[in-house]
């Protein structure tokens, strides 16, 4: 079960036709178009970082995690390291996207109006056949990739920490963004292509897989259909 949280045109487009609007990885950089809330300058890349405290030495044959992504050596030379910390990017591709919340509650739901306007929450009861059939629908183009709730870490990820190898697609900035609880659905494209943009496309057949949830107006929470 998954929440979206939605203004209330969008709402009553989605129940009507089916209307929805797949953003992009890289499109949501955008915090000027997005606000704060919703952009995020850092989407689809974090930073790893390893300090090191002991001697650690490299050579040609002498490879070491995230130090030898830096440091290239060649002929019969090494170099040693010492207290300091080297830090590396993780950048995924771009890809279309579609933000869900992972958590209800009216708390979350005044938090979202506030921030962004978002005035209605329906609930997927169905996630994977809701997932089933946008991909059905966009199978020319694009390609189910994943569905998964957003890790939110520290700025920089030890890079033995257990989420140094998530796809950066599916992290973001705990201190800034971990009141969302989001849930992230990720299409990957289909053979080359230019720069992406924002994707609106019909799916009736997800509206059966669906319902009306709450409604926030004049300050005041409402459930069922209105």
């Amino acid at each position: 079960m998954l929440f979206k949280f939605i203004e209330r045109g969008h709402f009553d487009n989605f129940f009507e036709t089916g209307c929805l609007r797949l953003g992009t990885i890289y499109d949501f950089k955008d915090i000027i178009g997005h606000g704060v809330s919703r952009g995020d300058t850092s989407e689809g890349e974090h930073h790893l970082i390893r300090g090191i405290d002991e001697t650690v030495t490299i050579s040609k044959d002498k490879h070491e995690p995230i130090i030898s992504e830096i440091f290239k050596m060649e002929g019969q030379g090494s170099l040693t390291f010492k207290d300091l910390s080297i830090v590396v990017p993780r950048r995924c591709e771009d890809a279309f996207i579609f933000c869900t919340s992972y958590l209800f509650n009216e708390g979350l739901f005044r938090d979202w109006f506030r921030e962004n306007n978002l005035d209605t929450c329906y609930v997927i009861n169905d996630v994977r056949s809701f997932i089933y059939e946008i991909s059905q629908v966009i199978s020319s183009s694009a390609f189910f990739h994943s569905n998964s709730n957003i890790i939110y870490t520290e700025e920089r990820i030890d890079y033995q920490s257990k989420y140094a190898d998530v796809n950066p697609a599916f992290t973001k900035l705990k201190s800034e963004y971990c009141w969302q609880f989001e849930n992230r659905t990720v299409w990957g494209v289909r053979g080359p292509c230019g720069s992406l943009s924002p994707w609106v496309i019909y799916v009736p057949k997800a509206i059966k897989y669906c319902k009306p949830l709450a409604y926030l107006n004049n300050g005041k929470i409402s459930y069922g259909s209105v």
